[in-house]
């Protein structure tokens, strides 16, 4: 992000000092950059304030359809309102240690702003519909709920 923050700063300083274009065309694209700038910095800068972990275990004898219905679904739950920021994914191949538990089958993140946001989200018809329509696929789901300090 701060790479693309910099990119984004450097043709705005090479619009603004390149080749005149007519006034009007090259204010106009700089004003665009400029909010562009605005709108990564501001998602640069975001931090949650609670981060929800979602951790599924899938029943093993799913098929790829219901598979693929279960993720589709799953990144459903990031159009709703309170989510700032989603993140979905399969455990990571890194090193087998005891501290380590990559059994489950997919991880959930989702950032909300508080924790009213969460709970906003918990009783979004999105989130109940996921729930109900994917709840037979798996066989335990673990939620780790923590608040972001810095």
């Amino acid at each position: 992000m701060k790479n693309l923050l910099s990119t984004a700063l450097l043709c705005l300083l090479m619009m603004a000092c390149g080749p005149q274009e007519t006034g009007s065309t090259q204010t106009a694209e700089i004003e665009d950059l400029k909010a562009e700038i605005n709108t990564l910095k501001q998602k640069a800068d975001y931090m949650p304030g609670l981060i929800h972990n979602v951790f599924f275990w899938l029943r093993e004898d799913l098929t790829e359809a219901e598979r693929a219905a279960f993720l589709e679904g799953v990144k459903s739950l990031g159009t709703i309102d309170q989510v700032r920021a989603i993140y979905i994914g399969p455990p990571a191949s890194t090193e087998k240690r005891e501290v380590v538990d990559n059994s489950f089958s997919y991880a959930l993140l989702v950032h909300f702003d508080d924790i009213e946001g969460q709970n906003a989200y918990q009783i979004d018809p999105i989130h109940l519909k996921f729930v109900d329509d994917h709840q037979d696929k798996w066989t335990r789901v673990t939620v780790y709920d923590n608040t972001v300090m810095e």
